[in-house]
């Protein structure tokens, strides 16, 4: 190629291609072909309403540019729509789905064709696209994200083949609430809260990677108390409240009380009630008393902040929860850069109060932070965005942070957080690379600092996730004492013991926390326990109302893990409404027509949840099928262990004694983990080389 034979220029480019396309052919050649021919003639026609033109079209792929971004990204919506109401006429096995990249960058134009790194970001782009999806460049989405209306998601800096600097991806929403003809007069944050209708059959209790969700970021010193109402030494923080003009300023609000929270946690002996029980009064009409009671602290810190621009006032009283007397109380009136001087006297007038009576030194130096108080906005306004389960802006705002002052340890360490989570929901072909993304952000924020312990725990997570048992070990052993982010390791491993000893530990710290009642409830009936986890699920459903998502998935886990004759009421109503618990209470008297229905779902070639797997190996061992439970717990610990400790479950039994799980034991190394760390509560060796489980 010569330089008199081509020019460069800016475009749009979409790049598509089939999802399962080979799956497709190897089952119906003809037909495949024949689908493939009327949609692409689809494809072609929305390209050319939309001022585009297709470059190449061989195979399964096609290549497209734009002289325009919003014409771009509106045809591949417009795509997704008509091919997903053509798929309702065709039977599952034979629907065709796309996945869809859109990048704008320079292309080299040689006659008809175009080539270069603007047309190789796009095909990167599409290849982490979900099936049905879209994702484009940070490039693409400066150009439209205040012209098209569609929510979009931020995954993150991703590194792609051959292209030289990490690559802003986005993901845009579609589906019927996507509005692509709705113009944006200003650029407002979204709330994307996970429900239990999101989760679906996935099951509350992947959420228990939410282990990290308690999150703290720093290591809470607190001392071992059997009883918490008992110890004079407690507090908890409440929410503060948002008294700016702008409501948006929320998640600034809700983010320094967060770190007010932490900086409370460096007090040597001073219990601090974790943030998730704590914010469940946010709002509420309970007077101090109360919330004390609840929650079983003899001080409150409660407080407000008003902030204008660079202006701030934050007021804050320390009160006895007793007699409601005020003990401590000021008003700061400061700007946004004196941020770090007002928490920290905030924190050490409460060291300084309790000291009277409780003998309670100051507050420990914290690690990881930054001087710059421009960078710790974005992080204050990127942790209320991730109390408030916005993980798309909480990203944009960390990035933000991380732009400003690179050698942010905790803004690159939450970063790792997110990806980490991101990879536990994420659809079965975006898990891995989630979870490289989460370990390269933790172990950039241990580079920085070597003893920053958050860190560790994100990384031992993560490598547990990976089937990295003893590399996961080694890093819960940098951290000062094991948390929730713990407890899917050492389930995957079957120390269940081990782990009641951990959650009875975390309910004295977090009594209002959904997701560690949830987690007791599922831990007891692995240990057996099946009445205490009937009481616990009764008694949570008093506290957390109903549907209470986390224990209604769990206690059915715990309810068929006997074995025992169930019925289809043991299944709670709205479950049923899920793709796996639906086809299960249907079929809860056809064990036959349920295997059948299981491996249609195996087979699928939709992008699912990782999960659905591990839920499909507990219902083929119920229903009789130990080989064909295997095969999906093999699945579902390569793609992510935080499901394989259904392995370990009283009905999975069966699926133990096969001569083959012994051989996956061994070939995952789980053996080799246990002779160096100790048996599990399920397992034990037999001679020098054979070992058993119940």
């Amino acid at each position: 190629m010569t330089t008199d034979s081509f020019q460069r220029k800016l475009a749009a480019i979409l790049s598509a291609d089939v999802v399962g396309y080979s799956r497709l052919m190897g089952d119906d050649e003809a037909a495949t072909v024949k689908t493939l021919e009327t949609y692409k003639g689809v494809m072609f026609s929305l390209i050319k309403q939309h001022r585009g033109r297709v470059v190449d079209s061989p195979g399964d792929n096609l290549l497209a540019e734009f002289g325009s971004v919003v014409d771009a990204v509106q045809c591949a919506v417009e795509i997704h729509e008509v091919i997903r109401a053509k798929n309702e006429e065709l039977p599952d096995d034979r629907r065709m789905l796309f996945r869809i990249g859109v990048n704008l960058g320079d292309v080299i134009e040689e006659g008809d064709r175009i080539y270069g790194d603007g047309v190789n970001i796009a095909a990167r782009l599409e290849g982490l696209a979900e099936a049905g999806g879209i994702c484009i460049s940070g490039s693409a989405h400066e150009q439209i994200e205040n012209k098209l209306a569609l929510g979009y998601e931020f995954l993150g800096k991703h590194t792609v083949k051959n292209i030289a600097k990490p690559v802003k991806v986005y993901r845009v929403p579609v589906g019927p609430k996507a509005d692509t003809s709705k113009k944006l007069d200003e650029k407002k944050p979204t709330l994307k809260k996970w429900r239990w209708t999101a989760l679906g059959a996935a099951g509350a209790t992947i959420v228990i990677v939410g282990a990290l969700v308690i999150w703290n970021f720093s290591f809470r010193q607190v001392p071992e108390i059997s009883d918490v109402k008992e110890a004079p030494k407690t507090i908890a923080v409440l929410p503060f409240v948002n008294l700016s003009p702008d409501p948006d300023q929320e998640y600034f609000v809700d983010g320094l009380s967060e770190e007010l929270l932490n900086s409370l946690t460096k007090i040597p002996d001073l219990l601090v009630t974790a943030r998730t029980s704590s914010f469940a009064f946010k709002g509420t009409s309970k007077n101090v008393q109360e919330i004390a009671n609840e929650l079983g602290v003899a001080h409150i810190l409660e407080g407000s902040v008003r902030k204008a621009g660079n202006a701030l006032r934050i007021t804050a009283q320390l009160i006895r929860a007793a007699d409601g007397f005020h003990l401590w109380s000021e008003t700061y009136d400061r700007e946004l850069k004196d941020i770090f001087a007002v928490q920290e006297d905030i924190a050490t007038s409460v060291a300084n109060e309790l000291k009277l009576t409780l003998g309670i030194d100051k507050p420990l130096k914290d690690l990881g932070g930054t001087n710059s108080a421009e960078a710790y906005e974005f992080y204050l306004i990127a942790t209320g965005q991730f109390l408030n389960f916005d993980y798309s802006a909480a990203l944009e705002s960390l990035e933000a942070a991380t732009d400003i002052d690179p050698n942010f340890v905790s803004a690159w360490a939450f970063k790792g957080l997110i990806h980490s989570l991101t990879g536990a929901f994420s659809p079965a072909d975006r898990i891995s690379l989630e979870l490289d993304i989460a370990l390269e952000m933790a172990q950039k924020a241990t580079e920085l600092e070597p003893n920053y312990g958050w860190a560790y725990e994100i990384i031992g997570s993560i490598y547990s996730a990976k089937g990295k048992f003893i590399e996961a070990e080694l890093a819960f052993q940098k951290v000062e004492r094991l948390s929730l982010a713990s407890i899917p390791h050492y389930w995957s491993l079957g120390y269940f013991k081990k782990c009641g000893e951990i959650l009875e530990r975390i309910r004295r710290e977090d009594p209002l926390n959904p997701m560690t009642l949830g987690a007791y409830i599922l831990n007891l009936g692995y240990l057996g326990d099946m009445e205490e986890a009937e009481k616990e699920y009764n008694r949570g459903k008093t506290i957390f109302g109903d549907p209470w998502s986390y224990g209604d998935f769990n206690i059915v886990w715990v309810r068929f893990g006997d074995k025992e004759a169930r019925s289809i009421n043991d299944i709670p109503n709205y479950l049923k409404d899920t793709p796996v618990f639906g086809m299960v209470a249907k079929q809860m008297e056809s064990p036959k027509e349920g295997l059948k229905e299981l491996h249609r779902l195996y087979n699928s070639d939709e992008n699912q949840a990782g999960s659905i797997y591990r839920d499909i190996a507990f219902w083929a061992a119920y229903f009789g099928d130990p080989d064909f439970a295997l095969d999906a717990m093999e699945k579902t610990f390569n793609l992510h262990t935080i499901n394989f400790y259904f392995i370990w479950s009283p009905s999975m039994k069966t699926v133990r004694q096969l001569p083959r799980f012994k051989e996956f034991i061994r070939e995952k190394e789980f053996v080799v983990y246990w002779n160096k760390f100790g048996w599990p509560d399920v397992c034990r060796p037999v001679g020098n080389d054979d070992f058993v489980c119940d």
